[in-house]
Order: structure tokens, then C-alpha cells, then sequence
């Protein structure tokens, strides 16, 4: 597959103003326009955040159903075109993703809850998709610093109860991941499974979460997203600052 770490991570609202304010407060800046989609660019460092508003879009229905949240992802590959017929032939779902003219055909395969997985290999500076599918805002710094968050460290997906081993198959078998780490957590009342699992580049991590028994915040998350998904997106961080510091 050629797999090259993390490219951005798609998110959907109704309606504008629930997701923007939580970005800017992380460090990110809105620094492009698509060209013919009601969608924006949201970058810090080598993160980006797309926001989604097309109405009809894959975006738009997933909204409808999950609420704000993660409706999207993309890992960076050699070659697009030969990763998606690679994933078609493994057993992967295609997604359409319609496109307007002049744009890019982005292929994607269905992920969890449904969600696009895009496959891109267009991401250097002067020929990545944001120089040709977006226009960039004049005056606003196209690599801005923010929060000095770089990268994405993981993503993790919280799934049913006995659909772990269903979504660690599909990343083995697809992408030839591995599991790196298992984990029984145990609480007083509750507890979870969790399965670290990542892609052969090592750029690419996705924790498995799902519960060990009734009511807990798996099952809490599952009930109020609406379905199995995107739960957190972590950073590494260079410097932490302790409680009480400023």
C-alpha cells in the first residue's frame, strides 16, 4: 500500500460554529476555501482538519445521523490509484465521492461507522489536493504553528461490543497492520478492551476500544454518537504544562 502516515481527518456539522471554535482553541487556523464545496481547510503544522458543510454530500447525511463529529479520514499513500483496487481486491467497500469539474476524483473505501477512508498521494507542497481543490485566504500562513501540534499521533475507533476483532481484522487484512499492544482495563463498576493497532510505517496508530460489560463509556459514547466511530484524535505535545502554570 505504501502507506505514509495520516493526510486529515474529515468532520461534519449542521451547522456552523460547533466545530471551529474548538479548533482555533487547539492552535488551528482556517487557511482555505474549496473551490466549488462548502468546505474549509483547518491546518497546524502537518494537521489538517477539513470541515464539510456540502448539503446532499456524504458529510451532510453523516451529520444528520452522528451529529458534530469525525465523518472522514485519509491515509497518505505511494500510489492512489493502485492502493484503492489494491484495498477493492482485499474485500475493502468502495465510496463514491462525487466531484465537480477541474477537481480531483479522491477514491475512498467505506470505514468505520460507515465513514469514508480516502487514499491520497497527493500531498507535496505545490501539487498536494489543497493546491488544486482549495484556495488558499490571503494574508493567512499556509503552515501556520498554533499549539506546536506536528502530526497526529493516533486516532482511535470505539466499536460494539465483539466487533474489535472485526475492525482489527479489516485494518490486518487491508493494510497489513498490526497489534501492538492489549489492554483489559478494569473499573470498579466497568471496564474495556482496547487493541493498539498499527500500519507498517508506524505513522499510522488506531487504538480498538469496545466494552468488557454493560453501561460503561464505551457504551455511553456508542449510544449518544449514534454508532461506531472516530472517538479521539491525540497529538504528541513537546512540552505539557503543569496545573497551575501559565
Amino acid at each position: 500500500m505504501g502507506l505514509d502516515g495520516f493526510e486529515f481527518v474529515e468532520f461534519s456539522a449542521s451547522e456552523r460554529g460547533h466545530l471551529e471554535p474548538v479548533f482555533e482553541m487547539m492552535g488551528f487556523t482556517c487557511i482555505a476555501r474549496h473551490r466549488s464545496k462548502d468546505a474549509v481547510l483547518f491546518r497546524q503544522g502537518d494537521i489538517n482538519f477539513i470541515i464539510n458543510y456540502e448539503p446532499g454530500s456524504n458529510a451532510h447525511y453523516f451529520a444528520e445521523e452522528h451529529g458534530p463529529s469525525a465523518c472522514g479520514m485519509a491515509f497518505r499513500v505511494k500510489n492512489s490509484h493502485h492502493a484503492y483496487h489494491r484495498a477493492l481486491q482485499l474485500g475493502a467497500q468502495p465510496v463514491e465521492i462525487p466531484t465537480g469539474p477541474m477537481e480531483l476524483r479522491l477514491p475512498a473505501i467505506k470505514g468505520i461507522g460507515g465513514a469514508p477512508l480516502y487514499l491520497i498521494d497527493r500531498y507535496q507542497d505545490g501539487s498536494s489536493i489543497y493546491d488544486i481543490d482549495f484556495e488558499y485566504i490571503d494574508g493567512v500562513d499556509r503552515h501556520p504553528e498554533g499549539c506546536g501540534f506536528k502530526v497526529i499521533d493516533h486516532l482511535t475507533h470505539n466499536v460494539y461490543r465483539g466487533r474489535m476483532d472485526y475492525w482489527a481484522g479489516f485494518y490486518e487484512k487491508i493494510f497489513n497492520f498490526r497489534e501492538i499492544r492489549y489492554f483489559d482495563i478494569k473499573g470498579e463498576y466497568t471496564g474495556l478492551l482496547s487493541k493498539a493497532m498499527t500500519a507498517p510505517d508506524g505513522r499510522i496508530r488506531i487504538p480498538l476500544n469496545e466494552e468488557a460489560s454493560q453501561g460503561g463509556q464505551i457504551e455511553e459514547f456508542l449510544m449518544a454518537y449514534n454508532g461506531e466511530g472516530i472517538q479521539h484524535i491525540a497529538f504528541p505535545a513537546t512540552t505539557c504544562w503543569k496545573p497551575g502554570t501559565s
